[in-house]
């Protein structure tokens, strides 16, 4: 089956799809509940596309992926889990702005580095490869006029109420519905959504989506901007009897002035391409880190399933889902506590295969995809914070 590719309109590789009246309450360092919907389809080879909607008064962002030349993808857009990293640099530092603006500290500078480290073990091949998380590090420098002591709250507050770092901390096991040409199949091997209906992507994307005109945004939400790592590109191995190692790395720099981050992400691999990601925290000029973080979700689980429909040579195409996520940040005692829910997956596919067969690529899928094993695991971060060039966590 023939894909689509991503910039075959020639528009930008991040752009907003349809304006909201505003960002949910959670975003804004507000209280409250909000469920996040993507809308995601397979485009030419292992590039993908996304919808993602903030809540039921939040914007539609566009944002598109694609895999590196090691996987043979053609590299013009972000890997899957350098959105992921993206995700985090945003919605942290949006919360320690916002902490630190309701405690009148004006923090000069925030450098950020956030280190993810993944492996897969087993093979594509045999269908048995398995996605594995563990730790990431965060690394923060802050320049500012105050003490080590109000640095630390302002963080572990953040950290409290971020439902991202509840994503990392909590055993979340992801749910699925999958329908095959149109009609729903029960799942018997992997928990099923709790909700049947939903809307199939293929109305959503029966014309291209297009950006909104004549509104501000912030620049460069998507920008590959053409430094590489040093060293030559190697295929990447479709299986393995120890562990293939995916270490994803990203730095931001930001301040107290703008609500938004621009991330800078790169595969940790000779040769691999850096790209910047940009999130608006509070601002409604860009996407969300949420919102990142719901697109790398999709687009990891999407390039898993485009991998082993190559190796296991399923007759499977028109490869696309809807996917829900609820967010939640309440206060307890004064202190905001951020929640996640578990994802819940609706798979749609086309093609002429046995319904096992389909079962059968979505379980293994589910199995390889590395957000989703983040997800299932869970994994304390490792935090060291330096303020005005002295550690003081």
């Amino acid at each position: 089956m023939e894909y689509p590719s991503i910039d075959k309109d020639n528009y930008p590789l991040g752009f907003l799809f349809k304006k909201g009246e505003k960002q949910p309450n959670i975003v804004q360092g507000k209280t409250g509940a909000t469920t996040f919907t993507t809308h995601a389809r397979q485009m030419a080879l292992f590039q993908k596309e996304a919808l993602v909607k903030e809540g039921n008064e939040g914007s539609t962002w566009r944002l598109s992926s694609d895999e590196g030349k090691h996987l043979l993808g053609t590299d013009i857009a972000p890997f899957p889990l350098g959105f992921f990293n993206a995700a985090l640099h945003g919605d942290l530092t949006g919360r320690i702005r916002q902490f630190s603006k309701r405690d009148n500290i004006l923090l000069e500078k925030i450098d950020m580095e956030v280190s993810n480290f993944y492996y897969m073990t087993g093979s594509f091949v045999k269908g048995d490869a398995t996605g594995h998380a563990e730790p990431p590090l965060i690394e923060m420098s802050i320049k500012a006029n105050t003490s080590a002591k109000k640095i630390n709250k302002i963080i572990l507050d953040a950290l409290t109420a971020s439902p991202f770092i509840y994503g990392y901390k909590n055993e979340l096991h992801s749910r699925f519905s999958l329908f095959i040409n149109g009609t729903q199949k029960t799942l018997s091997n992997l928990p099923n959504c709790p909700v049947d209906a939903a809307e199939d992507p293929f109305m959503i994307y029966r014309t291209s989506p297009a950006p909104e005109e004549n509104y501000k945004l912030m620049d460069n939400i998507i920008k590959k901007t053409g430094e590489k790592l040093e060293g030559q590109i190697t295929k990447a191995p479709t299986g393995t009897a120890t562990k293939i190692i995916r270490n994803i790395y990203g730095e931001s720099h930001s301040n107290t002035k703008l609500s938004t981050v621009i991330a800078d992400t790169v595969l940790g691999l000779p040769g691999m391409t850096r790209f910047e990601i940009g999130s608006d925290e509070g601002g409604n000029t860009g996407p969300s880190g949420l919102s990142h973080l719901c697109a790398g979700i999709s687009f990891c689980f999407l390039t898993q399933l485009h991998r082993y429909i190559e190796h296991q040579k399923f007759s499977i195409g028109g490869m696309r889902l809807t996917q829900t996520i609820d967010f939640d940040v309440n206060e307890e005692a004064g202190v905001q506590m951020g929640k996640m829910g578990a994802v819940d997956t609706h798979l749609y596919m086309n093609g002429e295969t046995s319904e096992d067969e389909y079962e059968r690529l979505l379980e293994l899928s589910a199995k390889s995809c590395y957000l989703h094993a983040t997800l299932a695991t869970p994994l304390e971060p490792k935090l060291k914070v330096q303020l005005n060039g002295k550690s003081i966590f």
